[in-house]
């Protein structure tokens, strides 16, 4: 078991581990973007780090309005119809004849150094305390190029509390038609973890919803390194 004795104190943990060691920029929950589970500056900046010439284009197109009709277009591809945040994250999208990149996968080799450096240009982050609506509040949400990807429910045996506290939270506190918790459109995963275990669901649907158990917490920490891979 982690020497960890409160919630809050796990939560910073996992904050740091991937801050520390694996290259996460931690941001804040005033960042994020509750109608479009977004953190649009964080989208913006991998935007401009590997679009740049693109997202030129583009606002000689929109001016000013470029911003609001980028993250409008992007919400729409994914929560149309037969569309999904995978499938919109590893196609991308394209805007008047112009096509932008979502994310980058990590090559097969390292033979193709601009490959490399595409998928090194990916922005991991992680927020902590983060309002899926004005009355919920989750304890942490990563993110990958400003799109929201995972949520977590955290509890400390040490406090009295488990895993199945935080799964009980998300079925009778958690929204499924909150953006963040849209299935499909929103976070691919939701953890219910305490100090020694970990569960898994990737649909919210209230009392119905199905937790399966996940892989032990150091396996589950490296694993987060490698999303995408």
């Amino acid at each position: 078991m982690f020497s960890i004795n409160e919630r809050e104190e796990y939560q910073k943990f996992i904050i740091n581990y991937l801050v520390d060691n694996n290259g996460y920029i931690q941001r804040t929950n005033k960042d994020f973007n509750s109608y479009y589970a977004m953190d649009i500056d964080c989208l913006f900046d991998f935007l401009s780090n590997t679009q740049l010439d693109k997202l030129k284009q583009l606002e000689k197109i929109y001016k000013t309005d470029l911003r609001d009709t980028l993250v409008n277009f992007i919400n729409n591809a994914i929560t149309q119809k037969n569309s999904n945040l995978i499938n919109v994250l590893k196609h991308g999208i394209e805007i008047d004849n112009i096509h932008l990149d979502l994310m980058y996968t990590k090559p097969a080799t390292s033979f193709n150094k601009d490959l490399i450096k595409k998928y090194e240009n990916n922005i991991f982050s992680v927020a902590e305390e983060v309002y899926a609506s004005e009355s919920e509040r989750v304890d942490l949400v990563i993110f990958l190029n400003g799109f929201a990807i995972m949520s977590f429910e955290l509890k400390s045996n040490t406090q009295g509390q488990s895993y199945q506290d935080a799964i009980y939270q998300y079925r009778t506190d958690r929204n499924p038609k909150d953006r963040l918790f849209m299935f499909k459109a929103g976070c691919f995963v939701n953890f219910a973890m305490d100090l020694e275990e970990v569960y898994m669901t990737t649909k919210l649907n209230g009392d119905s919803t199905v937790f399966l158990p996940f892989l032990k917490k150091i396996l589950f920490l490296n694993l987060l390194v490698n999303l995408f891979s």
